[in-house]
């Protein structure tokens, strides 16, 4: 596992705006790609996690979940 690198061509890989735990908070803060900057700001209820999903958990080997609240891998 590598940390992700926090670059625009990663941003547009990121699949958090979809994910079932992504509130309006985030979206009002344009709040992504929490697994290479830091966790959230916002208040947050766990309504499950897409983390596995997202193209760069395979392409960095990520391992954790619910990035929005934990932070970055590293």
């Amino acid at each position: 596992m590598v940390q992700v690198p926090d670059t625009p061509e990663n941003e547009g890989q990121c699949i958090c705006s979809g994910c079932p735990t992504y509130n309006e908070c985030m979206r009002e803060r344009t709040q992504v790609l929490f697994c290479a900057r830091d966790k959230s700001e916002c208040e947050i209820e766990k309504n499950g996690c897409m983390c596995g999903a997202c193209p760069l958990a395979s392409e960095f080997r990520l391992d954790k979940m619910y990035y929005c609240t934990t932070g970055s891998e590293l």
